[in-house]
């Protein structure tokens, strides 16, 4: 077996499925060839790494514009509706979630870690939409995609169009949604919730 004809990703691949029992021959070549390739190893690990947080950057820049985005229409919808219908409480989820959304959006941008815990929480917010009958939750922010089980299954989607609804009286129905957008911006999140090469503090 010439493993030199290998890439560094077909070697790490074979390390990783050679039966070092069955094959003792083949694994010490393979490992002769890592450290006869030590350079080579390190400099694809450092491209590796380096593409992970190009990718994981790019995705976190979305999220902060996202929420700062919604962040304003938070602020436009609660201007508008106001005037149509006023009460402290609407006032009070208007000014909430815009300021959740502008500074959880501005501390992701600047890459704090508050900014991390502010958008972790705010995305665990919107992950379920839930109808239980009596109460009526909703959160979404610039958009989502949902998967909504309520007399069957079906798929939801919206752009554009920050809400939150909380409601409560009788014969609201039954039902529950799954926010994937939601979902993915979680994993993200947590993917990097521990690397110190990301956040400044």
């Amino acid at each position: 077996m010439d493993y030199s004809r290998y890439s560094i990703q077909e070697l790490q691949e074979s390390l990783n499925s050679i039966d070092e029992d069955a094959y003792p021959d083949r694994y010490q070549k393979l490992l002769a060839e890592f450290e006869a390739r030590k350079e080579e190893v390190e400099q694809h690990r450092e491209d590796e790494e380096e593409k992970f947080y190009v990718t994981v950057n790019s995705r976190l820049n979305i999220l902060a514009w996202l929420q700062i985005i919604t962040c304003l229409g938070f602020i436009y919808a609660g201007v508008t509706n106001l005037f149509d219908q006023f009460t402290f409480f609407n006032l009070a989820i208007f000014l909430g979630t815009s300021v959740l959304n502008g500074l959880a959006g501005y501390l992701l941008l600047k890459r704090i870690k508050l900014g991390f815990h502010l958008s972790f929480f705010n995305q665990i917010a919107q992950l379920f939409a839930f109808n239980l009958g009596f109460i009526y939750y909703s959160y979404s922010g610039l958009g989502y995609l949902m998967v909504v089980i309520q007399d069957g299954i079906a798929l939801k989607a919206s752009t554009l169009s920050p809400s939150f609804q909380f409601l409560w009286g009788s014969n609201l129905g039954l039902g529950v949604g799954l926010d994937l957008v939601a979902l993915f911006f979680i994993y993200l999140l947590n993917t990097c919730r521990n690397d110190d090469q990301i956040w400044k503090s």
